[in-house]
């Protein structure tokens, strides 16, 4: 997936990105196009916010486990990053939250094919809303606004789901306007009216409000595609896009 992606994406120090997180098959062609945009970005840390598919009840869980592992090999979890985070009422560490879940899991041979050293902060984002995604994000700023020369935010995240192809790249493709022009208000109402669907749009959101507060200089969608346009079946297909925030 990476060796298609020819050219890396210049000009842009990337303060993070977003990705999809469905299978490799569908959606490891787009993720490759954000994860080739941090190619030449050195950073210590990979910040993974991804939403939670099975379980509900929480606001976020930070995966303090010792380490992760793929068949590209094992990745340390920052543990004292994480014990930090930890420090806050609303973040929680619940192992059965992070157990079967694939959002977040499917980010990492990506994350090790262009920074086999760097170690991550895993989170599960779990009740979802304009409000948490604000807030985690002014959590992330105050851990992490004198640290951004070292660390990069990963968003996972798929788009529309099991809409018919047209209407969910028509709905796709105004999100991803959005994203690009930093439109958080129109975002924000799009989510809460069901005009846009992300299952990470907490995610989505939070990135958002961090690019803000740090003043990002621009967004840039690198590739949308949708899972139609692999597997033929264009009745019921599921979004995918690929995002750089540049600092």
């Amino acid at each position: 997936f990476m060796q298609k992606v020819k050219t890396p994406h210049q000009k842009c120090n990337p303060l993070g990105i977003i990705a999809p997180h469905a299978g490799y098959f569908y959606s490891g062609q787009c993720a490759a196009y954000s994860y080739n945009a941090l190619k030449h970005r050195k950073f210590k840390t990979a910040i993974i916010v991804a939403p939670s598919h099975r379980v509900g009840g929480f606001s976020y869980s930070v995966g303090c486990f010792d380490k992760y592992e793929t068949p590209l090999g094992k990745i340390d979890v920052n543990q004292e990053l994480c014990e930090r985070l930890l420090e806050y009422p609303e973040i929680s560490f619940l192992p059965e939250v992070h157990k079967n879940e694939h959002s977040l899991e499917t980010q990492l041979p990506f994350l090790q094919s262009v920074n086999k050293d760097a170690d991550i902060v895993p989170i599960i984002f779990g009740n979802q809303t304009a409000d948490s995604a604000k807030r985690l994000a002014e959590i992330l700023y105050k851990e992490f606004w004198d640290k951004l020369d070292d660390v990069v935010f990963v968003i996972s995240t798929d788009l529309s789901h099991y809409l018919d192809a047209e209407k969910a790249k028509t709905k796709d493709l105004q999100l991803a306007e959005y994203i690009e022009t930093l439109d958080l208000k129109n975002l924000e109402e799009g989510f809460e009216t069901n005009r846009f669907e992300a299952c990470g749009f907490g995610g989505i959101l939070m990135l958002m409000h961090l690019a803000k507060l740090v003043n990002v200089s621009k967004t840039v969608n690198l590739n949308y595609t949708h899972s139609g346009q692999v597997n033929n079946d264009n009745d019921q297909v599921v979004g995918y896009l690929s995002s750089v925030f540049c600092k």
